[in-house]
């Protein structure tokens, strides 16, 4: 049963992917992944919960803006930044390679969860993901800004 739930939820992760791709945005999504796939394991790490559903749930709540643009038309908004920076995360200091350390300083954390150096390796991700946000440049609200 678990083989088969597993099987399920790669190929919802496969239908994701492939929705994300046919509209040109790959990248993006692989940006939203790694930072919700990051944090997930981060939380994980601290509450002690399994890896897969955390990092299923921090997909979600990463990628939760474009399912509304996606399914309720509704344009992104600065707002959108209380979804893990969904917004700022694009305009900050090098996302890839950001997304990417929150991924693997999530993982690194939930690896380490049983030793004390857990702790402050799984709070580096979401820090990290704070810091570049924060360093973000300004959002364009005009078309002359770009």
């Amino acid at each position: 049963m678990r083989r088969l739930a597993l099987l399920g939820l790669l190929a919802l992760e496969l239908v994701v992917a492939q929705a994300y791709y046919d509209r040109g945005t790959w990248w993006h999504f692989l940006l939203h992944q790694y930072v919700g796939w990051g944090l997930g394991l981060s939380v994980a790490a601290l509450a002690r919960w399994p890896a897969v559903p955390a990092m299923v749930g921090g997909q979600l709540v990463s990628i939760f803006p474009d399912l509304m643009f996606r399914f309720m038309r509704m344009p992104h908004e600065r707002w959108m930044d209380w979804w893990v920076g969904h917004i700022s995360m694009h305009r900050g200091p090098s996302p890839t390679l950001v997304a990417c350390a929150v991924l693997l300083l999530g993982g690194a954390g939930w690896f380490l969860a049983p030793r004390r150096a857990g702790v402050p390796v799984a709070l580096s991700g979401p820090a990290l993901l704070l810091v570049a946000c924060l360093l973000a440049s300004p959002i364009p609200t005009r078309l002359s800004d770009y």
